[in-house]
């Protein structure tokens, strides 16, 4: 009964109340449906996870103080609605919305590898954390580390650009309560 009423008390936390509906929502990711798991159909939707949305995962998850300060410094909200729209427009290409298809030059990234090394050389030092996970995305790509042979598939997912457009929009909701306040 006491555990029962600390349990309760604890949920009231903000950060804990978040962290145990993501852990319940994994726990329920292996709940059998049909011959198999949810994960599996869901996995079937966005493939492998990209090794910087899975750093990105657990240090929202374990840390979230750096988290958040690190979206502060290094994401805001600008550079947060330049890359959200950057992956919308290359989801429509790649979707075949369009002659040109970006995702193609993933497999022979010669050229966008030289983008990202004058990426790093321009804006590396301002932006540690974002270098960091190119970094390990990166090298990851360099060692085969997931299934596919495409870099795109190692720099950003689905799960990522959903998480990237929920924090987007949360952004311009909590800027329009403020401005709507500020008028009254």
């Amino acid at each position: 009964m006491m555990s029962n009423h600390l349990f309760f008390r604890l949920l009231r936390l903000p950060y804990l109340r978040t962290r145990f509906w993501v852990c319940a929502a994994f726990t329920l990711s292996f709940l059998p449906i049909g011959d198999q798991i949810l994960w599996r159909y869901v996995y079937g939707f966005i493939n492998d996870l990209s090794p910087g949305t899975w750093v990105l995962f657990f240090v929202w998850l374990g840390a979230p103080e750096l988290f958040h300060f690190w979206v502060r410094t290094e994401l805001p909200f600008k550079r947060r609605l330049t890359l959200c729209a950057a992956m919308v427009f290359f989801y429509v290409l790649a979707l075949g919305s369009g002659p040109f298809d970006p995702y193609a030059y993933g497999y022979q990234p010669w050229g966008i590898l030289a983008l990202l090394t004058a990426w790093v050389a321009w804006r590396g030092r301002h932006a540690p954390g974002l270098t960091l996970l190119l970094g390990l995305n990166l090298s990851v790509f360099a060692l085969h580390g997931l299934a596919s042979d495409n870099l795109w598939d190692y720099l950003f997912d689905p799960v990522l650009m959903i998480a990237l457009g929920i924090s987007v929009l949360r952004s311009v909701m909590s800027r329009r309560k403020i401005r709507l306040q500020s008028d009254n």
